[in-house]
């Protein structure tokens, strides 16, 4: 593949042995939040620490997906442009753990997946994980339905992965899955199936990759406080159903498929 992979800026040398690389992307492969989501809960689960980030310059339009500006105590202009970060951090049981959360870029995908490829390699990454969610005809109060893809067909089974029937349009995710896959790095890209018609962040979508995580990865983790916000998720939603009328002659709809098939 000829690629420039030259894109990543190192901020430091993360002292890590053997990772498992977990990814995730704002945009299309993003639904409800829920596959960022996940990987920020890890971010803060471990504390990780960045040590090096994807320079932006190549590969997005900012045309249409502008930087922000702001103001550092109200006196200096501090411009924010699109962050793709490497944090560090540790598992409680599962071991070391790269972090990698982003947006999805415009251009060069191939080459953007080449330096992720890179990083990985240069740590020694022992496999990839890469989350994503996608939008479906799904009841939102039924357990989120978590499917996948593996690049070895052994690593799928073993980690009970329900494979994906998916063809069409695709993301990121799916050509960094391609890349890592093409490469011998084993690779995991784990989906949540989410509620179309819920526009707000679905903590339900969180938990359920941060469960299917935590059995692949065999580490434990507290989530009381996502389980609480998912609880009051719940009831917003059912306020939303409630008050409603459209909204609820879908979900009801959505029941009678469920109770047919």
């Amino acid at each position: 593949m000829d690629t420039d992979i030259n894109a990543v800026i190192w901020e430091k040398q993360p002292a890590v042995h053997k990772p498992v690389l977990i990814a995730a992307f704002q945009g299309w492969n993003d639904g409800g939040q829920s596959a960022t989501g996940a990987v920020s809960w890890l971010m803060e689960f471990t504390r990780a620490e960045r040590f090096a980030s994807i320079d932006p310059e190549n590969f997005y339009i900012f045309s249409e997906h502008r930087p922000t500006v702001s103001l550092v105590e109200g006196k200096t202009r501090h411009i924010e442009w699109q962050k793709n970060e490497f944090c560090a951090g540790t598992l409680p049981e599962g071991g070391d753990v790269i972090l990698l959360k982003g947006v999805e870029p415009d251009l060069l995908w191939r080459t953007f997946s080449a330096n992720i490829l890179a990083v990985a390699r240069y740590l020694e990454v022992r496999q990839v994980v890469v989350l994503g969610a996608y939008l479906a005809d799904v009841l939102y109060s039924l357990p989120v339905e978590i499917n996948g893809f593996s690049s070895e067909t052994a690593l799928g089974e073993k980690q009970d992965i329900k494979p994906s029937n998916y063809e069409g349009p695709t993301g990121i995710v799916g050509v960094l899955t391609d890349v890592c896959g093409m490469e011998g790095l084993p690779t995991l890209s784990l989906w949540a199936a989410i509620p179309y018609y819920i526009s707000i962040p679905n903590p339900k979508g969180v938990r359920a990759l941060l469960n299917r995580l935590q059995k692949i990865l065999g580490f434990g983790l507290d989530m009381s406080a996502l389980d609480q916000e998912t609880e009051v998720f719940e009831k917003e939603i059912n306020k939303v159903v409630k008050n409603d009328p459209n909204v609820a002659a879908y979900v009801r709809e959505l029941k009678k498929r469920s109770i047919i098939n």
